[in-house]
C-alpha cells in the first residue's frame, strides 16, 4: 500500500459485526436471467430463491465467477450479457448504454489499474471474475470505509466516494464530515484565498486519495483488513469484507454517526 492505514484498528471495528453478516446482508438481486444465460438450472433458481440473500448471494459468486471465465474464452456474446446483468440487473446500474457499459467492462479487465471512470459497474464485474483480487469499488463500500477511517483515526488519508443515491448517507455525507474534522485544513488565512480557482479541490487533495490510484489502495487495503479479519478460506475471498462494509454503510455506521458526532458552533 502506497498510503499508511491502521488495518489492526479497521479490522477491530468490524469484527464487531461479522459474524452478523448473515443476517446484516439484505441485497436480494432478480436472478431470473440467469437461467437464460446458463449460469444456473430453473431447480436452481427456485432453491436460490428460497433461501436468504447471504447464502443466495455466496452461492452467485461461485456459480457467476465458473461462466465469466468460460464465456470469457468461448462465448463474447454471453460473456458480454452475463456483464449486463451483473451491472443492471444485479447491481441496479440503469443509465448507461449497453455498448458503453461493455466498452468500460473490456478496458478495466485490460488494465493492471483501472480508471476510476464509472468504478461501481467496472468493478462489479472484476469483483465476480477475480474475487481474489478485487472488491466492488461503489458509494456504501466507501462511505463505510471512510467513517472508520475516520471514526477510528485509522489513517490521515481517505477514498474518493463514488456517486450513490441513498438518502440516509446524504443526510451525512461522509465528504462534509471529512472536512468539518479537518476544518483547520479548510479555513483560509485570508478571505480572499476562496476566490481562488478549485479552492476546495487544491484543499482536498492532502485528504483524498487520488481518483487514479485509489482503486489499486482500496484493493491492497481491503486485502490486509481481510486477512486480520476472517479465518484462512474466507480472507482469501475479498468479497466478505466487502458485503460486510456494503451492509453497514446505511444502517449501523449511519446510527454510529449519529451517536458520536457532535457539532459546536462557536
Amino acid at each position: 500500500m502506497k498510503n499508511k492505514f491502521d488495518t489492526d484498528k479497521i479490522a477491530n471495528y468490524l469484527n464487531q459485526f461479522k459474524d452478523k453478516l448473515p443476517k446484516l446482508y439484505n441485497w436480494n438481486a432478480k436472478i431470473e436471467k440467469l437461467v437464460g444465460l446458463g449460469v444456473i438450472t430453473q431447480l436452481e433458481l427456485n432453491r436460490l430463491n428460497s433461501t436468504s440473500s447471504y447464502n443466495k448471494e455466496i452461492a452467485l459468486k461461485t456459480k457467476v465467477n465458473f461462466k465469466l471465465h468460460e464465456y470469457y474464452n468461448s462465448n463474447k456474446v454471453l460473456f458480454d450479457n452475463l456483464c449486463l446483468w451483473i451491472v443492471k440487473d444485479w447491481g441496479g446500474i440503469l443509465t448507461a448504454k449497453d455498448s458503453d457499459t461493455i466498452e468500460l467492462i473490456n478496458e478495466f479487465l485490460k488494465s493492471d489499474n483501472p480508471s476510476y471512470k464509472r468504478i461501481a459497474s467496472a468493478s462489479k464485474v472484476g469483483a465476480y471474475m477475480f474475487p481474489e483480487k478485487y472488491i466492488i469499488y461503489d458509494s456504501r463500500v466507501a462511505y463505510a470505509l471512510n467513517w472508520i477511517i475516520l471514526s477510528e483515526s485509522a489513517g490521515e488519508i481517505f477514498f474518493p466516494i463514488p456517486n450513490g443515491r441513498n438518502s440516509k448517507m446524504m443526510a451525512f455525507e461522509m465528504n462534509v464530515l471529512i472536512r468539518l474534522k479537518n476544518i483547520n485544513h479548510y479555513a483560509p488565512k485570508e478571505i480572499t484565498e476562496i476566490d481562488k480557482r478549485l479552492y476546495i479541490n487544491q484543499k482536498d487533495k492532502t485528504n483524498y486519495i487520488p481518483e487514479k490510484e485509489s482503486y489499486i489502495e482500496l484493493n491492497n487495503l481491503i486485502k490486509e483488513v481481510s486477512n486480520k479479519l476472517w479465518n484462512s478460506e474466507k480472507s482469501k475471498m475479498l468479497y466478505y469484507t466487502e458485503m460486510l462494509l456494503f451492509s453497514i454503510a446505511d444502517r449501523e455506521v449511519f446510527s454510529d454517526i449519529t451517536n458520536r458526532v457532535s457539532l459546536i458552533i462557536k
